[in-house]
């Protein structure tokens, strides 16, 4: 019965789970497919639906799990026309199937607990799918080409929210001293 499930997800929901198998988030896995966050939450519910379950990653494990069995070799056929020789190029459009071999186990999306690991310590499974910004220049907190709001660390967006503040009192005093100097010229 899983199976006639896994066979009607859409080629759309296909590839968002196995981004998400692939520890994404739909932040993540919308601009690779030219599409918005919500409408990524939207393929993969659609596909939780149709495979009945509740979890975003054990569908993104089932659908893995399906791909795999799937990608095993087959007996050659007993006729005698040749076998179909797969297509060489494929649309950058689509993404390519995971290999669930060379996957870790899905990793729970929201807070996690590192009981007695230091903050700084990092999953080997993540590991692969973090990415540091080359240069050191500040980043700013607007979307500006690559750059999001969500890529800056905390210590980032503190030191971001204490230069507006003072961008803002430094505009406001001239403000208030321009208006200052305005009466006092038109009392003379």
């Amino acid at each position: 019965m899983t199976l006639q499930r896994l066979d009607r997800l859409t080629e759309q929901q296909r590839i968002c789970l196995r981004h998400v198998y692939a520890h994404k988030t739909s932040k993540e896995i919308a601009p690779l497919l030219g599409i918005e966050p919500g409408s990524v939450d939207q393929h993969i519910k659609a596909a939780m639906r149709t495979l009945g379950v509740g979890d975003r990653r054990t569908a993104a494990r089932l659908l893995a799990e399906h791909e795999a069995r799937s990608a095993s070799p087959a007996p050659p056929p007993a006729s005698s026309a040749p076998p179909i020789q797969p297509l060489v190029y494929q649309s950058p459009d689509v993404a390519p199937p995971l290999d669930p071999a060379m996957m870790g186990p899905p990793i729970e999306s929201g807070p996690q607990r590192f009981i007695g690991l230091s903050g700084d310590t990092m999953r080997e499974q993540q590991a692969g799918f973090s990415f540091v910004r080359p240069g050191g220049a500040p980043t700013l907190p607007l979307p500006i080409g690559n750059n999001r709001p969500s890529d800056l660390g905390w210590l980032m967006r503190l030191v971001w929210i204490v230069a507006i503040a003072i961008g803002v009192a430094v505009a406001f005093g001239g403000l208030v001293s321009g208006v200052e100097a305005l009466v006092r010229l038109t009392r003379h």
